[in-house]
């Protein structure tokens, strides 16, 4: 079985990984882990990687599980992501065919990160055009053959094949950027970058 963490608009490489397989597993039951692809992603600015981070209401010392992790709404982090992707992509050759559905999962009151988690993979779906159902965790497993709730999805060392990106003209092309980045360059050609391994 594979298992892969839940992903906040997640990277090609984590896509393509994601699709390798014709059901995957998303961890839910798992203690949830700081400062990853759960609740951040990386997009494509003017002046270089940007990380753009769900804050998360949490108490100090206590374990969660991510099934249970609620989305801080007290801070403007809708409206800033918004801008941010607004900025590094409205001249993106795909922008105004998604800014729409993109705003629309911003702006969305989920509670729960996994709600909105969900509602990212739910999009891309439709913008693939495949009929899929999310298979989450019923249980918290130590380790299984394909585990990769540990690896680090936002490096940039992942090897991805190159794609236009809006300022790759004069910085080169950023690997393994968030599905954000993809999507807005090549649109619902997406696909080639993510489910060229599938079985």
């Amino acid at each position: 079985m594979t298992i892969l963490p839940i992903a906040y608009f997640p990277s090609v490489h984590y896509l393509k990984e994601y699709f390798s397989e014709a059901t995957t597993h998303l961890e839910i039951h798992e203690n949830f882990v700081k400062q990853s692809i759960r609740n951040r992603c990386e997009i494509l600015s003017g002046n270089g990687v940007l990380r753009l981070s769900i804050p998360l209401k949490h108490s100090n010392g206590i374990k969660i599980k991510t099934k249970d992790i609620r989305i801080d709404f007290g801070k403007s982090w809708q409206t800033n992501h918004w801008k941010a992707i607004k900025s590094a992509y409205a001249s993106a050759p795909y922008f105004e065919d998604y800014e729409q559905q993109i705003n629309q999962i911003l702006l969305a009151k989920d509670e729960f990160l996994l709600d909105k988690n969900q509602r990212i993979f739910e999009f891309l779906f439709s913008v693939l055009e495949i009929n899929k159902t999310i298979s989450y965790t019923k249980i918290y497993t130590e380790q299984t053959e394909r585990d990769f709730r540990t690896l680090d999805f936002m490096k940039n060392s992942f090897e991805i094949k190159e794609y236009q990106q809006v300022f790759s003209y004069r910085k080169g092309f950023y690997s393994n950027l968030s599905m954000i980045d993809l999507l807005m360059n090549e649109g619902p050609f997406i696909r080639n970058w993510i489910l060229s391994n599938r079985n």
